[in-house]
This record gives structure tokens, C-alpha cells and sequence, in this order.
């Protein structure tokens, strides 16, 4: 592993120790001047501020006001995202579903929609540490931080479906969707509340994937999803010797929403809806460097601060809804207008987060191990309760399967302000576009008549894209102490595919190959040590496979498919601090990275629908998973067997030859 023993911990690193981790020789400090160092500076600690117990005028006091508001801004940022990622794409509903106002009984119906949106937030959070500081026994008191978090984001989701239509008065629709939140975070608390200058920064990409159900039945509306999302973060903050460092975290969470909408006469209507929104997200450890071993080694806070080993609980949400929405019918030509405005009241149940810091001395070796253990557990406060006011219009084409939406909304609350605008477009299976019909469009297409029985062809070659996500992890056995790590990785996917399908009665079956792009990462703290991570990445994921599949709703095919899955990886030591330099008596050799790629080959196995829109066009959605097995990397002259497995989910367009 990397790993290093007694002094050689910080000092002087060869090739191999590089990929292991921080190995020392060389001028040693005592104890007591690393005491005498460690906690120097003279920073005031403003609004960052210890109760009666807790001196002001500790240097103890500055070292740990700083360590709490680095991980007041970590845990804020996380938290924010998690908040954003729930909440940005949620209009009434979790997905954009669609279909006829008076559907045949029985009737087929489906289709695929895309959405965008971006926006601005900016969240406070206050962190405590209780009575939890220790150094070498309990310190009585406590200090309690105030952050405030700034976020741009905007991202991406589509979405495919299929959906049986007028089964006794009720509309059923199912179908899977994936995206793409990005997001940039700063810590914006403004002097005077931070106990040094703002340098925290967090790059954030969340690509996430989930399946949602809806059923309809008049005017009532009840909907569900689940997702999976995928937290990777790119962190910087001077005051903690952070540079572009990287570190994960995935959520799951469930959605449940209902409406009525009740028509008020003359074009007018009231949507009163509520919402359910639970969410659980596991945070991987993070190495905090410190600027210990930096030149200076204070940061631009004033304050020396000795590396971190930050863990984080699960964050745990429960956020509820309360909508109203308001809105009326126009018609110009051949478009129906939809003006609308909304109101809603949001409210996080659950609470904040909890996490703890630790620096143990004793892992960098005499005669550092004579220090005492270094600990705090600091609790965050969650969002609370929020309002968001919207505007905006849904419009539909008359005799085609084109709806959309445009709005913009305003949240505000004690804790969270700001801005967002979500649009989208959905394409709705439309099988006999002669109806003129110009009733109320609320996530509906035009009404339409069921087509004559007519059978549907799936031969021939075909042509598509797709866009989806991509996850999992990866075992790391380092092959000079046995020991392991597991990084887990994930990412956006995108790429191009080609296929043939030949058709016999109701089965139908076909060879396809696919080639992929993507920027799927992973990181996690290297065993020993707080100056290295252990990295994954992907360029590139592809697959050669066979599928059998059944039409079973004679334009909805459902199939499995099995075949071989090939990536580009490279593996890699990340030095946590960068490329700066440090002080004169520790010297970290092999930064920022060293590295090893391979090519490698594997299987997948998986499932997918694909719903035919034209007798050319149709709508794909399928989750694959793949296994890499085993290959030896070597990093800096340590020898790595790394495993990889993980899981594909994409949604796509198909163009097919002669349909």
C-alpha cells in the first residue's frame, strides 16, 4: 500500500513511496516544536466563535475554529447539491410525461423529452462542534461556525417512456431517465465571519439515472421515481492546502408527487399538488493535507493547520412540498398557450449533517506519535423551510406530437435564496394526427384517435446515439503489503451506435456495437497517509453485443442483451497538496501524480425497451453491467491488481433503414 513507517512519513519521498504515499528522512522536528508550530498564528476568529468555556485566545481556538469552517464549507457544499439536484428539474411532476386527452381504450402511447436548467443559489449553514474537541482528553466547550455557500449550476436530463393508454379511465405511463448536473461552489461568507479570507472551491458534475412510473386519471395525477445520483467533486481551498482535489459521494433518492387539476370554467384551472422527496447520500473519507508542509506554512488564514482526515455520516433528507398552481388556455392558429403562475412551500424534516475530524499523529511516525490524537465532531444545520414562486407557459402544437414549457423561479427562506429557468421539450408517439382538438395541455398531448391495427417492423439496419451514465468501483490489492483501497467512479457517457434486427412473428433479434465517450472518475484516500488519493478514470467505454427481444405491444420491444464490454482506464497517485512547494525540511518527491493506463477488455449483461415513435424513428432506454476484471497496473514501481465492475445506463434515439 502506501504506506510509510516511523519518521519516514512526511519527509523525502523515492519513486516507489510516490505511489505508496509520504516516506520521511531527513531533519526531524521535536514534539514540542511541533506543538509550538502547530498552533501559531494570531487570525481573530470573528464570528467563528467559541461559547464562554472555550478561550478566544487559544491558539488550540484558531487551529480548530479553521477545521470547522473548512468542513462547515464541505458539507454546505454537498448538502447544497443535494438540495439543487432534488429540486432543479421538479416541476408538477418528477419526469415530462404526455399523453392523448381521449385516448382509445387500450391504446399504445409513448415518447422521449429532453429538459434544461440553470440558476444561482446561495445557502447559509451554521456548524457546531459541541463538546466533541479532544486533544489528548476532552477541551471543554465549543465553537460554532456560520458559512454561507454560493452555487451556479445547470444541467441536462431526458427522459424515454412508453405508456398503455384509457385501461378503465386510467393513463400508465413508465420509462427511465438520466442527466447531468453541473455545478460551481464557492465559499461567499463575507469578512468578519470567517475566521480567514474565503478560499474554498468545489467544481462539481453529478450525472444521475433513475426510472419513474406516473398514472393518470381525469384531472388527477400521481407520479414516482427513483434515481441514482453521483456526487464528484474537485475541491480547492488554500487555508487547508486542498488543490484540485478529488473526492465522491452517491445518493439515492425516492419521489412521490400527486395533483388535481380542476377546471375553473372560461379557460381557467387550479393545480394544487404536494410532493415527497427522500434522499440518502454516502460521503467518502477525505484527506485534508493541511499547509503543515507548505512553504509558509500558514495559508492565507494566518493559522498552521496540521492534516485532517474528514468523515462524513450519511446526509439524510427528507424534503416535503406544498404547490398551488394557476393558469389558463389560449389559442393562436395552430398553438395552444398555456400561461401559468405557482407557489410552493419546501421543508427539509431531517436535519443537517454530521462529520468528524481526526489527526493522529501517530500514523506520521516518532516523534510525532507523542502527540496526542486531535479530534472534533462538528454538526451542520440543515436548510430548513423555503418558498419558491414561479412563472411560466406550456404550449402545444396542434395535429403534431409537439408539447413544451418554459418557466422561472424564485426560492427564498432564511437559509436559501435564488434563481432558477427550466425548459423542455417532449416528442409524443402520435398515431393519427387528424384531431383538432384544443383542450388544456398540462403536461398532455393533443387528443387524438387510435390507429387501425397495423403491425410493426423492427428489420433492418439502423443508426443512433445515446446519451447516459456510467458507475461503479474498483478493488485495489497492492501487490508489495497486501493491502487494498476502493475507489468508486462515475461520470457522464455519451456515443454513437450501429445495429441490424431480423424480425420473425413477434421476436426479433439483432447484433449491435456502440462506441463512447466519457469523463466517468473516482477517488478515494490511499490506505495510509494524508497526502495521497487513489485515482480511476475512464476516456473512453464501448460494447459489441447480440440482443433477443419480443414485441410484445407490437411497437414496444423489450429485450436482453449479453456481449463483450472494452474501456481505456488509468490509475494514478494524486499528491492531495499539488505541485507547491513546501518547507525546507520536507521535501514531497512524485507530485503531483504518477500514473499507469491499460486497454481493457470484458463482458456486460442487461435489459432494455425500445418503443418505436415513426416506422423509422425510435426511443431506446437500457441498463447494461459490465465487468473488467483483473489487471496489474504499476504506479511509480508498486505493483496494483485493480478490478473494475460497474453499470451503464443510457437513453437513445434509433434511425432504422427502410422502416
Amino acid at each position: 500500500m502506501f504506506s510509510a513507517t516511523g519518521a519516514e512519513c512526511v519527509l523525502g519521498l523515492g519513486s516507489k513511496a510516490s505511489a505508496r504515499g509520504a516516506n520521511a528522512k531527513g531533519p526531524i522536528l521535536g514534539a514540542g516544536a511541533v506543538v509550538l508550530t502547530l498552533f501559531s498564528g494570531s487570525v481573530a476568529q470573528a464570528q467563528c466563535v467559541g461559547n464562554e468555556t472555550f478561550s478566544q485566545n487559544t491558539k488550540l481556538n484558531q487551529t480548530v475554529a479553521m477545521a470547522v469552517a473548512g468542513v462547515s464549507a464541505s458539507v454546505n457544499t454537498l448538502v447544497t447539491s443535494i438540495n439543487t439536484v432534488n429540486t432543479a428539474f421538479l416541476t408538477q411532476s418528477s419526469a415530462f410525461i404526455g399523453s392523448p386527452a381521449n385516448p382509445q381504450p387500450d391504446q399504445e402511447g409513448g415518447g422521449v423529452w429532453a429538459r434544461g436548467v440553470g440558476g444561482h443559489l446561495t445557502t447559509s449553514t451554521s456548524s457546531t462542534t459541541g463538546s466533541t474537541v479532544s486533544f489528548g482528553g476532552p477541551v471543554p466547550g465549543g465553537i460554532t461556525c456560520n458559512t454561507r455557500t454560493l452555487e451556479d449550476f445547470s444541467g441536462v436530463q431526458i427522459g424515454a417512456d412508453f405508456a398503455r393508454l384509457n385501461l378503465n379511465g386510467w393513463n400508465l405511463h413508465v420509462g427511465s431517465t438520466i442527466g447531468y448536473l453541473g455545478a460551481r461552489t464557492q465559499d461567499g461568507t463575507p469578512p468578519g465571519l470567517n475566521p480567514g479570507p474565503s478560499t474554498f472551491r468545489d467544481n462539481l458534475q453529478i450525472p444521475f439515472a433513475g426510472v419513474y412510473a406516473a398514472a393518470s386519471y381525469g384531472g388527477f395525477l400521481v407520479d414516482g421515481q427513483i434515481r441514482g445520483d453521483f456526487f464528484q467533486n474537485d475541491v480547492s481551498d488554500e487555508n487547508h492546502g486542498l488543490s484540485d482535489q478529488h473526492f465522491n459521494a452517491r445518493g439515492i433518492s425516492l419521489t412521490g408527487n400527486v395533483a388535481y387539476n380542476q377546471n375553473l370554467g372560461n379557460g381557467w384551472f387550479v393545480e394544487p399538488s404536494a410532493g415527497i422527496i427522500w434522499s440518502k447520500a454516502n460521503v467518502d473519507q477525505l484527506n485534508v493535507p493541511g499547509t503543515m508542509v507548505l512553504t509558509g506554512g500558514a495559508g492565507p488564514s494566518g493559522v498552521l493547520i496540521p492534516p485532517w482526515l474528514l468523515a462524513v455520516n450519511d446526509i439524510e433528507s427528507i424534503l416535503g412540498r406544498l404547490s398551488v398552481r394557476v393558469g389558463a388556455t389560449l389559442t393562436s392558429g395552430n398553438v395552444v398557450w398555456q400561461p401559468f403562475a405557482s407557489a410552493s412551500v419546501f421543508h427539509d424534516f431531517e436535519g443537517g449533517a454530521v462529520g468528524s475530524l481526526t489527526t493522529n499523529f501517530a500514523t506520521l511516525g516518532p516523534p510525532y506519535s507523542s502527540l496526542p490524537i486531535l479530534h472534533s465532531d462538528v454538526s451542520t444545520s440543515s436548510l430548513g423551510t423555503y418558498g419558491q414562486f414561479g412563472l411560466g407557459v406550456a404550449a402545444r402544437v396542434v395535429d403534431t406530437g409537439w408539447i413544451g414549457y418554459l418557466r422561472g423561479d424564485y426560492r427564498t427562506g432564511d437559509n436559501i435564496q435564488g434563481w432558477s429557468v427550466n425548459g423542455g421539450l417532449r416528442y409524443q408517439f402520435a398515431p393519427d394526427a387528424t384531431s383538432g382538438g384544443r383542450g388544456p395541455v398540462i403536461a398532455k398531448a393533443p387528443a387524438y384517435k387510435a390507429p387501425p391495427a397495423q403491425a410493426y417492423n423492427w428489420n433492418g439496419f439502423y443508426v443512433g446515439a445515446y446519451l447516459g451514465a456510467d458507475w461503479g468501483r474498483t478493488n485495489w490489492t497492492f501487490g508489495d503489503d497486501g493491502e487494498t483501497d476502493d475507489p468508486r467512479f462515475a461520470g457522464f457517457l455519451g456515443g454513437g451506435e450501429i445495429g441490424y434486427n431480423y424480425q420473425t412473428g413477434k421476436w426479433v433479434f439483432g447484433l449491435e456495437g456502440d462506441a463512447g465517450w466519457t469523463n466517468a472518475r473516482g477517488a478515494q484516500p490511499c490506505p495510509t497517509g494524508f497526502f495521497y488519493n487513489c485515482e480511476i478514470s475512464t476516456n473512453w467505454l464501448s460494447t459489441a453485443t447480440a440482443r433477443i427481444g419480443y414485441a410484445y405491444w407490437d411497437r414496444l420491444l423489450t429485450y436482453v442483451k449479453a456481449g463483450a464490454a472494452i474501456a481505456r482506464d488509468q490509475a494514478q497517485s494524486v499528491c492531495d497538496p499539488g505541485s507547491r512547494p513546501t518547507i525546507a525540511f520536507v521535501v514531497l518527491d512524485g507530485c503531483p501524480s504518477a500514473a499507469d493506463s491499460k486497454t481493457r477488455a470484458g463482458w456486460t449483461v442487461g435489459w432494455g425497451t425500445e418503443f418505436g415513435l415513426t416506422q423509422n424513428l425510435s426511443v431506446k432506454s437500457e441498463m447494461l453491467y459490465f465487468d473488467l476484471g483483473s489487471d496489474r497496473y504499476n504506479i511509480a514501481g508498486v505493483p496494483v491488481d485493480i478490478q473494475r465492475n460497474g453499470f451503464i445506463s443510457t437513453v437513445g434515439l434509433h434511425y432504422r433503414f427502410g422502416g
